[in-house]
């Protein structure tokens, strides 16, 4: 008698496994599991075809096959792309949710500039022609392919001056130059700013925006403006 539970038990568990393996067979040949839908978020600067073409899903695929962890790497070798979210959403859509890098500066290289976002990945050529993005100088560095990380420390303190910046004030500027733990910016017109360390960087890029904009009411010619120290800006008029 006590052979029967067991045996019983097997048998049933058997059963569920047979019916397991069928429903994954049905489901892995259904049509109504193909992908029919290829959804793209979180992009502004590659278009959805160029993600979904990189990510080598393709529609009539089945959903169930799908290697999201390999499509999602084979995104994340593009340059301008930080980090991938992929979903499956049944029956037959995938969703890509995609973080891109910004541009946060120009680096001279040879006889041009790259792109480097704020963690000073390299991103891709850039152009002065039409940029709003301040050039960074005073950095010594060997420019990586697209994608790579540049290692220096130069940089990175540059990097976050500029992300410290009013949003509003970096159309106005052509250059941040690193001198140590000196910056100095310039502006389109040419005017020195002098930020001296880099503290309170966010406070002296509003002074020093408030007094641009105040200068070039008046149509006043500026030599400098130093903000090196705390308290009133000081301005040197051109002679």
């Amino acid at each position: 008698m006590s052979g029967r539970p067991s045996r019983y038990n097997f048998l049933q568990s058997v059963f569920f496994i047979v019916l397991i393996l069928t429903a994954a067979y049905v489901l892995a040949r259904s049509p109504v599991f193909e992908v029919r839908e290829i959804r793209v978020a979180g992009n502004s600067s590659l278009t959805p075809e160029t993600i979904i073409s990189a990510s080598g899903i393709n529609q009539g695929e089945n959903i169930f096959k799908l290697d999201l962890k390999s499509s999602a790497g084979k995104l994340k070798s593009i340059p301008l792309v930080k980090s991938v979210e992929m979903a499956r959403r049944l029956p037959s859509t995938v969703e890509i949710k995609v973080e891109e890098r910004k541009p946060r500066a120009l680096l001279p290289v040879g006889d041009g500039f790259i792109q480097v976002d704020e963690d000073g990945v390299c991103l891709q050529k850039g152009d002065l022609a039409g940029s709003q993005l301040p050039v960074v100088t005073g950095v010594n560095f060997s420019a990586p392919a697209p994608g790579g990380q540049i290692k220096s420390e130069a940089l990175d303190r540059a990097l976050a001056v500029v992300m410290e910046l009013p949003a509003g004030l970096l159309p106005m500027l052509s250059e941040v130059n690193v001198s140590g733990d000196q910056f100095v910016a310039y502006t389109l017109d040419g005017i020195q700013c002098r930020l001296g360390m880099p503290g309170d960087i966010g406070q002296k890029g509003e002074v020093l925006m408030k007094v641009l904009n105040e200068l070039k009411v008046k149509g006043k010619r500026i030599e400098y403006i130093d903000l090196s120290y705390t308290g009133s800006p000081v301005v040197k008029y051109a002679e």
